[in-house]
């Protein structure tokens, strides 16, 4: 009888405590992070969605545009003296990237009892990619410090739950998160970016003043053209009546406010 009590006594500790530890484990899941385990293959792809990311040209787009290069200003009162440079100038195609962005309509968070991810109307966020939970696409906005993701729909709306990226995989945060202030929304914004290193020259112009002869404005005007893959350059010598009051020279415009044997005055009106 007693080896009977004890034995059940044992079994009833034993009980209680495969309870307490399946109740704490439970507790954790709940009210933590998910976190994902080194030898957890079958969960990381059950419990994860792919992420398809936007670096490979899906969003960010390189295109060549023509810019005209100078570091003369339009509008600025400007002097020239004789053999002095008028204005210099260069079109280039310029590779641009394209890339999203988004922008809250409002400050705000997502708030629950752990750290709140918080957003803010004056900065731009860059959208890294997308993913399809159940059925419907979610764009990620770029990991704040904590590498917490908050997820867009297609207008901006705000998903209830943060997303991590595990293993190049999106897992989402088992917490709920309340949106405040309510009614906010993510706007769409494109920004552009640039790298001169990879500016090609199409053609460059330069203009210099050479004083006055027989009642007109000399200048010398040196052009280079880049054809086949070669530079071509070409001087000429350009004459007008002293006393006009602008210069044009294909696109170039030059309002002339004073000119005479010791320089020239003026304004550039267009490049």
């Amino acid at each position: 009888m007693v080896e009977t009590l004890k034995r059940d006594y044992v079994m009833k500790k034993i009980f209680i405590g495969l309870a307490a530890l399946a109740l704490a484990s439970c507790s954790y899941y709940m009210k933590g992070d998910y976190i994902l385990g080194k030898r957890n293959t079958f969960n990381d792809f059950f419990y994860t969605y792919n992420i398809r990311y936007y670096d490979n040209g899906v969003v960010a787009d390189t295109i060549g545009e023509t810019e005209v290069v100078s570091d003369f200003s339009i509008g600025d009162e400007l002097h020239a003296g004789p053999g002095g440079e008028v204005v210099s100038a260069k079109t280039v195609v310029r590779q641009v990237r394209n890339d999203e962005f988004v922008r809250p309509t409002k400050k705000g968070a997502l708030v629950s009892y752990t750290v709140p991810v918080e957003f803010s109307d004056e900065k731009l966020y860059r959208i890294i990619g997308e993913a399809d939970i159940d059925g419907r696409i979610y764009r990620l906005v770029e990991p704040n410090r904590l590498k917490d993701i908050i997820l867009l729909d297609d207008y901006g709306n705000i998903y209830p739950r943060v997303g991590r990226i595990f293993n190049d995989r999106l897992a989402l945060l088992r917490t709920e998160f309340q949106l405040e202030p309510e009614g906010v929304t993510f706007q769409h914004e494109t920004a552009q970016a640039s790298d001169e290193d990879d500016d090609n020259l199409v053609s460059s112009y330069e203009l210099r003043y050479a004083g006055i002869e027989n009642n007109q404005m000399v200048f010398k005007y040196k052009t280079v053209s880049a054809e086949g893959g070669s530079l071509t350059e070409e001087n000429k010598t350009l004459r007008f009546p002293m006393y006009d009051k602008t210069v044009a020279i294909g696109s170039l415009q030059i309002d002339v406010i004073r000119a005479d044997g010791n320089g020239i005055d003026y304004r550039i009106l267009t490049l």
